[in-house]
């Protein structure tokens, strides 16, 4: 039984000792092309999302949430992350936006819009601005409250 422990031991700690070895079979030219692989730990925003209309909301409407850097007053904005919801479901309404944090610069105005669409009929909007993160420090929870479209 010692004779069996000893070699299942001696296997383990082979196996565990090639773990630390470096990988034969490479030539050096191919391991400086390689460029390093970069991690990135996702961030989110959350908040909800209040809206209140005169009417119930049609079938196939949904919910759009966006994050942009408005920091360009003279060039559209970049749009960071989006969150659609369907079915929307009662006010208010929760959601998540997942950035990459590395999409962030600093000194750059962030915020945060949403509407509700049906088809390509707006039916409600944020109509005032709702900063976040940047220059802001706003890094949630955000509400956002909607009008309804005219």
């Amino acid at each position: 039984m010692k004779m069996v422990y000893s070699l299942l031991l001696i296997g383990v700690l082979a196996i565990a000792g090639c773990s630390w070895m470096p990988h034969f079979g490479k030539d050096s030219a191919s391991q400086k092309d390689s460029a390093p692989q970069k991690q990135t730990l996702m961030k989110s925003l959350t908040g909800e999302v209040d809206y209140d209309l005169p009417q119930p909301l049609p079938a196939g409407a949904y919910l759009e949430v966006t994050l942009s850097d408005v920091s360009r007053q003279d060039a559209p904005a970049r749009i960071v992350a989006k969150d659609r919801i369907v079915p929307i479901g009662g006010s208010p309404v929760t959601f998540v936006l997942s950035y990459e944090p590395s999409d962030l610069r600093d000194g750059v105005d962030f915020a945060v819009s949403a509407h509700i669409q049906q088809g390509s009929q707006l039916l409600a909007f944020n109509d005032t601005r709702v900063s976040v993160l940047g220059r802001s420090g706003n890094d949630g929870p955000v509400r956002i409250v909607l009008a309804a479209a005219h």
